[in-house]
């Protein structure tokens, strides 16, 4: 199975389904967490939240978001007919289930460097899961929404780093509806394994994002560059995973 970092929100109330993953997109590899309808709880500040797992939902979405980005490319790595499959099984869930959407974005072999930016070096967690340890960032959703808003804006002042700026517009639209009182989690999940538990341990990932963003924001590109690079080096290995696979 796909080893998967994790952006969830939980909220103190949802919608969810238990209904069944389509068989095309098990057939197609294209589901990276074992089927179930237990949804994520936690107690966090007093408070008892859910996030609902909605798997069907969310693997409908990804496999239409990852035919239309190689669609342009030439390049089939998911069969057209799956595709429109998926599309149209969609649309249909959306109609039946309006009030559903995905309380979970899902990155396989390696955890997005524009996730970072939700979080803050000290909301770090190291946890023991069955298989070793595990590292996560949790984060009330008003705090997260507003470092991703600053990041945002920051790359949207320069105007150079287009496709960053996108990607973090889009993850300050995802976050935006949820209730407020939710709570946002970067679990590295089973990603943790492909490091060594002292590398957890020492992991700065979140601090040089956060510390680049800043650099971009006072201008000292130099600084940015730096640390940024830091983490692409750092995540290197777990890249080429992920597009060798």
């Amino acid at each position: 199975m796909t080893k998967a970092a994790y952006l969830r929100v939980y909220s103190p109330e949802a919608s969810y389904s238990r209904d069944p993953v389509p068989g095309f997109v098990r057939s197609y590899g294209m589901l990276s967490e074992a089927e179930g309808d237990n949804n994520w709880t936690v107690e966090w500040e007093g408070r008892h939240l859910v996030c609902p797992r909605n798997l069907r939902l969310r693997v409908l979405e990804s496999t239409v978001a990852f035919a239309n980005a190689f669609s342009g490319l030439g390049v089939g790595l998911i069969p057209e007919d799956a595709a429109r499959a998926a599309d149209r099984e969609l649309r249909v869930y959306h109609t039946e289930n309006p009030s559903h959407r995905s309380h979970v974005l899902t990155s396989p072999w390696h955890v997005p460097v524009r996730w970072f930016t939700a979080f803050e070096p000290s909301e770090k967690q190291l946890y023991e899961a069955p298989d070793g340890p595990r590292l996560r960032y949790r984060a009330d959703i008003d705090d997260a929404r507003n470092r991703v808003a600053h990041a945002h804006e920051v790359l949207e002042k320069i105007g150079v780093f287009r496709g960053p700026a996108e990607e973090l517009g889009q993850l300050a639209g995802w976050l935006e509806p949820f209730a407020d009182g939710s709570m946002v989690e970067l679990d590295y999940g089973d990603v943790s394994d492909l490091f060594d538990p002292q590398e957890l341990v020492f992991d700065e990932s979140c601090e040089l994002i956060q510390e680049s963003v800043e650099a971009l924001a006072s201008g000292d590109m130099l600084r940015a560059g730096e640390n940024y690079g830091k983490v692409v080096t750092r995540w290197a290995p777990a890249f080429s995973v992920s597009f060798s696979s």
